[in-house]
């Protein structure tokens, strides 16, 4: 197994749904979906200047999650690191599945905002599969 890690950033979007969405689909990836091959990282660190976490995310595939139009994650570690290899908005997943309208609470997570964290997850597992696999050329 390759000691290799796509590195996953949520927006912090506290108090709201959207970025609850895209935390916990962060969670599931990391947890479960792609837990040998992923890890999080903080993002107010990044923005701190954090040195250590700032060369290792620019030595690694990195991918962002946003909650809002805003798009605070992509921006900051474009800044902080100068790239980000993909990026998610929870938002798109809302527009995709109109049937699940996710509920204004947060905690505890609605029904279908854990739905849409799960497909969310589901995505952002599939992109850190094709990642990896662009950095081993495909050798494989």
């Amino acid at each position: 197994m390759s000691d290799e890690k796509v590195y996953i950033l949520p927006c912090s979007g506290i108090g709201k749904v959207f970025g609850s969405i895209g935390r916990e689909a962060a969670y599931i990836v990391v947890d479960e979906l792609a837990k040998d091959k992923t890890k999080l990282e903080c993002l107010p660190l990044v923005v701190k200047g954090k040195k250590e976490i700032i060369e290792t995310l620019k030595a690694n595939k990195v991918i962002v999650i946003d909650g809002c139009p805003m798009r605070c994650s992509y921006n900051d570690i474009t800044e902080a690191v100068g790239k980000v290899d993909a990026q998610f908005m929870s938002t798109d997943i809302v527009k995709e599945r109109r049937d699940l309208k996710p509920e204004k609470q947060i905690i505890p997570m609605g029904e279908n905002a854990k739905k849409l964290s799960l497909i969310l997850a589901e995505k952002i597992a599939s992109k850190v599969n094709e990642l990896l696999e662009e950095n081993r050329g495909g050798d494989e």
